[in-house]
């Protein structure tokens, strides 16, 4: 009887140890979030808004103040160039044409893109000159400028064209932004009023940057040309549209995501690895900002396992992983 119930006890006693042990180990056990470290090529990338607008738009200006003999265009028809748009007749007195003379040249060396008729200003004598207008490249008419009284003003366009060359989109970029982007960078544009995302190209960066009024007080910006490649129907001028610039692409970068990365006091980076079932600090040297993360340079490599809430857990502390799947690679400036 004795022997029964010393090994009773025993068995008691083991049961006992098992369940302490068991709660030691699940209290010193930590919960963590792991995602496996994979290659991927890592684009940075600038993004701002802008306008939809047309690649070109020109304007028709009469030599002078004239009346509208025959006007053949109007507001959205679409024109081929030298296309007649309209017979204007031109009447002007001797003392006229002197400022006339001096005006149109100042008018013709001031608009680059004025398409203005050759005017003949010789004659001393007033007299009725009728001259046509034509069309100077092929686009739709988006403007015919005619007063109630059928007349045109001097120095105002008639017609204004804007051309089948395409889009664009005109972008407003924060001067801390501006010196990441170049003529030739590719870019995703996007809008709330079309579905399609379009790819264009950075055609132009303007030399001078504005003030502007913004929500958030006044800020400085640089005006940037973007193209929309193959424009269909349901992006439009006018509409708002937002550009990512790609500014640079890595191929085969360790993209470890922001929160997985520590800093010792003095600066040494470091992440906690997952080896078996316990966290090791492991040093890494980093390089580069993306939108998943940091690019690591060394000390992880391609499907290590990394914990992403290191802040409660310690160097050397047994887990329990749980798996999270990202997909990095882009970076915002």
């Amino acid at each position: 009887m004795k022997k029964y119930v010393q090994l009773f006890s025993f068995t008691c006693v083991a049961i006992a140890a098992i369940f302490i042990a068991g709660n030691v180990i699940k209290g010193t056990t930590a919960q963590a979030t792991i995602v496996k470290v994979e290659s991927l090529t890592a684009e940075s990338s600038v993004t701002c808004s802008g306008k939809v607008e047309r690649v070109s738009v020109r304007s028709v200006y009469p030599p002078a103040p004239a009346s509208v003999k025959n006007v053949y265009v109007e507001v959205g028809d679409h024109v081929e160039e030298g296309e007649t748009l309209m017979d204007i007749l031109v009447t002007a007195s001797a003392s006229e044409k002197e400022v006339l003379q001096e005006t149109y040249a100042a008018l013709l060396s001031e608009y680059t893109q004025a398409d203005l008729p050759l005017a003949d200003f010789s004659s001393t004598e007033q007299e009725e000159d009728e001259q046509r207008l034509s069309a100077p490249i092929s686009g739709q008419v988006t403007a015919v400028s005619i007063t109630n009284q059928g007349t045109l003003e001097f120095g105002k366009p008639a017609v204004t064209i804007a051309s089948d060359e395409g889009l664009q989109v005109r972008l407003s970029v924060n001067e801390s932004q501006i010196s990441d982007i170049q003529v030739g960078q590719k870019a995703e544009i996007t809008g709330v009023g079309f579905h399609t995302c379009y790819t264009g190209t950075v055609k132009n960066i303007s030399s001078e940057a504005k003030q502007v009024v913004s929500t958030t007080g006044q800020e400085t910006v640089v005006e940037v040309i973007v193209s929309v490649d193959n424009p269909g129907n349901d992006i439009k001028p006018g509409y708002t549209a937002k550009a990512k610039i790609i500014t640079a692409q890595n191929d085969n970068v360790l993209i470890a995501p922001y929160e997985a990365v520590r800093a010792e006091e003095d600066g040494t980076e470091y992440v906690l690895k997952l080896k078996g079932q316990r966290a090791v600090k492991t040093p890494v040297q980093t390089e580069g900002e993306f939108e998943g993360g940091f690019g690591v340079t060394s000390g992880i490599e391609e499907g290590d396992q990394i914990i992403i809430n290191p802040d409660t857990i310690s160097d050397g502390e047994h887990v329990i992983a749980t798996q999270e799947e990202r997909v990095t690679g882009d970076s915002d400036a």
